[in-house]
């Protein structure tokens, strides 16, 4: 998702760590001229005792079971693939249920789920902006637990265990939420991948019915808590054009991540711009791993010229830099805009 915020896989801090010639994390994030910090929900304490940490793809903590495969917090499980640089899933809790009642999702409460999230805002909210990331979402996390084919089919099929499902998690990303907010969170990033390159995966029929209404209550709970103070960011992949004007109704203030390959930045900058802002636009599938730094600080002058007039742009990449994305061509992507931004206010 989000990568504003140096929310970077841990090969990439590798290489950004022989760039930079330190591993300090916070060092690097303020030469790059990053402006938000992310906090999120993490795996509580017992879960963490029980597990290990993993890195790449994983970056994070996981069971690790006898066959090799990983086991996260909601019992879902992964293998990498054969280049171990990426994982998929291989097993959903849910996926022969009958109702979602069968499985029991994570408390909130259990200890060490916002210890660190806290500190973070203690130390950075007065000179950064803090962005919240809840773990939780309706269609991915849904179909994470249901099995992708499965999900898909049911939200024809069987919409009464699709409507529990959702419910269900609904009633936890709102209970997250909360959190954040009381916590000092000036950027709540909400989404769910519902784009494809040139489609979506869910007809904008199916969202407006399952996913959009339920999404406007988290739009307003976030609203109501923090006095309209929190800001909502949405993330979703690829093309969604249909359903931006109602992504907009329900009260999303920042788009991510505009990727160029599906949806064109300069015609949603046109359509949309004085609506909502746009985040992210700069692309991962060609600029960023096969260009050169040149081609990055033209993509990122070409943005800037086309959706950044009047505000309402924040550069990043289109989401997760993958490992063929070089130090060289990210730190050109920052500094390009620090330096015009430097430019712009002697």
């Amino acid at each position: 998702m989000d990568e504003s915020s140096g929310f970077f896989r841990t090969d990439l801090w590798d290489r950004l760590y022989r760039y930079f010639s330190t591993t300090d994390r916070e060092a690097i994030l303020r030469r790059l001229g990053i402006d938000f910090r992310r906090i999120w929900v993490e795996p509580t304490t017992a879960f963490k005792e029980s597990a290990q940490w993993v890195g790449v793809p994983m970056d994070g903590y996981f069971k690790i079971l006898p066959n090799g495969t990983y086991e996260d917090e909601w019992g879902i499980r992964y293998e990498l693939t054969s280049d171990r640089l990426h994982w998929r899933y291989i097993y959903h809790p849910l996926a022969t249920a009958e109702s979602p009642n069968e499985i029991e999702l994570p408390s909130l409460d259990a200890p060490g789920r916002f210890d660190t999230a806290v500190k973070t805002v203690k130390a950075m909210r007065e000179e950064y902006v803090i962005e919240a990331f809840p773990f939780v979402t309706l269609y991915e996390t849904g179909w994470a637990l249901r099995g992708f084919n499965r999900f898909n089919l049911d939200l024809i099929q069987n919409s009464a265990f699709i409507e529990k499902l959702l419910d269900k998690l609904l009633k936890l990303i709102l209970e997250m939420v909360a959190r954040f907010v009381e916590a000092g969170a000036d950027v709540i990033q909400l989404g769910d991948d519902f784009g494809m390159q040139t489609s979506m995966l869910v007809s904008p029929t199916l969202w407006r019915r399952f996913f959009k209404p339920r999404m406007k209550i988290v739009v307003d709970g976030i609203k109501k808590r923090s006095h309209n103070s929190a800001y909502v960011f949405y993330h979703s992949c690829g093309y969604i054009e249909p359903i931006i004007p109602e992504l907009i109704e329900v009260g999303v203030e920042i788009l991510n991540p505009i990727q160029p390959e599906a949806m064109n930045p300069a015609k949603i900058k046109d359509q949309y711009g004085d609506k909502v802002a746009l985040h992210g636009t700069i692309s991962i599938q060609k600029t960023l791993p096969f260009g050169t730094p040149e081609d990055v600080r033209n993509e990122v002058l070409e943005r800037i010229g086309t959706c950044g007039q009047g505000g309402g742009l924040v550069i990043a990449p289109a989401h997760t830099p993958q490992p063929e994305v070089t130090a060289r061509n990210l730190v050109a992507l920052y500094e390009t805009a620090q330096n015009l931004a430097s430019s712009s206010n002697p």
